[in-house]
């Protein structure tokens, strides 16, 4: 049986959290949720996860420098990223994505069942990454 993979969601609203780490677990995967910035910084690097899903505006730390500080370290720097957030502003998109986002998702564009389909693509697109990194160092 296959390992599932293991998703972050850091999300501050209670609702929107509980609808998609039930619809990610119905998917498959093993979630765990952080209500804070910072809880989510700390459970990014006990769990190390496959793929994160980061709400932009949290308490405790923000998205964008939570994000920052996952790509400063060794260890979660590779980790895939999915913004998952209601501002559409262009300047936080940039910026998001200048920090080597894999995607952005404005949740009121996006039902549970697509939120799915992105996690699926993001984990995908990683293990080809991962194996072409692979076939690489054994050439």
């Amino acid at each position: 049986m296959a390992i599932q993979a293991r998703v972050l969601l850091i999300e501050d609203h209670a609702d929107v959290a509980d609808l998609y780490q039930l619809k990610l677990q119905l998917e498959g995967y093993r979630v765990a949720v952080a209500r804070t910035g910072a809880a989510g910084l700390a459970l990014a690097n006990s769990l190390l996860p496959d793929l994160i899903l980061l709400d932009l505006h949290l308490p405790e730390m923000d998205g964008l420098d939570l994000l920052a500080r996952l790509r400063a370290q060794d260890e979660t720097r590779g980790t895939p990223v999915v913004v998952i957030t209601e501002d559409e502003n262009p300047e936080l998109m940039t910026a998001a994505e200048e920090l080597g986002t894999s995607g952005y998702i404005i949740k009121a564009l996006t039902l549970p069942k697509r939120l799915a389909e992105v996690v699926s693509s993001a984990l995908t697109q990683r293990e080809q990454t991962a194996s072409l990194g692979a076939d690489r160092q054994a050439s």
